[in-house]
C-alpha cells in the first residue's frame, strides 16, 4: 500500500459517519429490487449489508428511503462500490459505497441527519 492509499483511508476515517438503527432498505433503482440494508452513512458514502456480494468498482444507483424529520425522504444517490467482505459467518455481505452523484437538496438531508 502506497502512502497516497494510506492518507485517503486515513481521510475517509476522519469523516462523521451516523449508524442508521434501523436499518432501512435500499433498492437498485434500475430493477425495483431490494439490494441490501443501510448500516451507516456520511456526506461521501455508506455501508450496506446485503446477501450477496457487490465486487469492487460496480456502479449501481440506489433509492433510500431515509426519516428525516417527520417524514421519510426517498434519497437517490449513484455510488461506486470500493470493498466488500463476505467473510460473515452468517452469509451477510458487507460493502461499503462511496457516493458520486447526489442532488444537493438530498446531500443536505444527509448533511443533516449526519451532523445534528
Amino acid at each position: 500500500m502506497n502512502n497516497e492509499t494510506n492518507i485517503k483511508d486515513d481521510e475517509q476515517r476522519r469523516l462523521t459517519r451516523v449508524s442508521i438503527p434501523e436499518h432501512p432498505q435500499i433498492f437498485d433503482v434500475n430493477n425495483n429490487t431490494v439490494a441490501g440494508q443501510l448500516v451507516n452513512l456520511s456526506i461521501e458514502g455508506l455501508m450496506m449489508m446485503s446477501p450477496s456480494p457487490v465486487n469492487p468498482g460496480t456502479l449501481l444507483q440506489f433509492r433510500i428511503p431515509l426519516q428525516c424529520c417527520e417524514s421519510v425522504v426517498d434519497i437517490l444517490v449513484g455510488v461506486e462500490s470500493l470493498w466488500c467482505d463476505d467473510t460473515d459467518e452468517s452469509g451477510v455481505c458487507w460493502t461499503g459505497f462511496h457516493i458520486i452523484d447526489i442532488s444537493s437538496e438530498h446531500l443536505e438531508i444527509i448533511s443533516t441527519l449526519v451532523y445534528d
